[in-house]
């Protein structure tokens, strides 16, 4: 993971997902790289989904164990090879032993359960003591931050977070608050996604219909065309100049 900086997150998201990724999951994956002296093996992947992230960001079998709720996107892990291991489970119980990981990571995943403090228990049990949590979560100022809430007001706000399926958009507050009364400590906590980037990733959902479009057709987001070098440097260049009102935050936390 050394060498896997902002513009390598970014050329990669472009390559292979729909352009909005490159705004956000870009960010992610770089904070996970900052903090990867905390991902030790017994390692869990809560949420992995097609586990494209975890690939991008970690490398194929560098985490355990990948853990969602069945669907088809986990054959595309499986098919990937990313994780040494896949379990399913019924996005209540997680089956596997307690205190039987040193870390388990997440990324944007909480904000779409409805019953999250039951999860972070979950998680809370399955890791070993002195083992980490990373993840990364969305909070309540995406929706202030919202280009269309200017003129579609609170039925905007609410419509387009029903269409991103956020059951938990919480404060920064509310996050840590909860976390600490499941039993962790925060460690490390670092704002993202901030006001211009988050209406880029917002206006981009919009214009990547041909991506999901082209998804339903052949499977894949993109035709997998490597972006020029002038476009990658453009986002990045968003990025690093976007420094107000966060949207998302990410977390290392510690079970005691």
């Amino acid at each position: 993971m050394q060498n896997k900086n902002l513009e390598y997150f970014i050329e990669k998201n472009l390559q292979f997902r729909p352009r909005f990724f490159a705004y956000i999951r870009s960010q992610e994956g770089l904070l996970f790289t900052k903090y990867a002296q905390f991902i030790k093996s017994k390692s869990l992947d809560f949420g992995c989904g097609d586990g494209f992230f975890a690939e991008t960001v970690f490398g194929r079998k560098k985490i355990d164990i990948g853990l969602d709720v069945p669907s088809s996107r986990m054959q595309i892990a499986k098919r990937n090879k990313v994780y040494k291991q896949l379990v399913t489970y019924n996005g209540s119980k997680i089956p596997l032993r307690p205190s039987s990981f040193k870390t388990v990571v997440s990324n944007c995943v909480f904000e779409h359960i409805p019953h999250i403090e039951k999860s972070v228990q979950e998680i809370y049990s399955v890791l070993r003591p002195g083992g980490y949590l990373l993840t990364s979560v969305m909070c309540s100022p995406w929706s202030t931050n919202l280009s269309g809430a200017k003129w579609g007001g609170l039925a905007y706000v609410r419509w387009f977070n029903r269409v991103q399926e956020h059951n938990a958009l919480y404060s920064k507050k509310q996050w840590i608050s909860l976390f600490r009364k499941i039993g962790f400590s925060i460690e490390v906590s670092e704002d993202y996604l901030f006001k211009r980037t988050s209406q880029k990733t917002e206006l981009f959902h919009y214009l990547s219909v041909p991506s999901l479009l082209l998804y339903k057709l052949i499977g894949k987001w993109t035709l997998g065309i490597k972006p020029n070098q002038k476009e990658v440097n453009e986002i990045r260049d968003i990025i690093l100049n976007d420094k107000q009102h966060p949207s998302a935050c990410f977390f290392v936390l510690k079970k005691k």
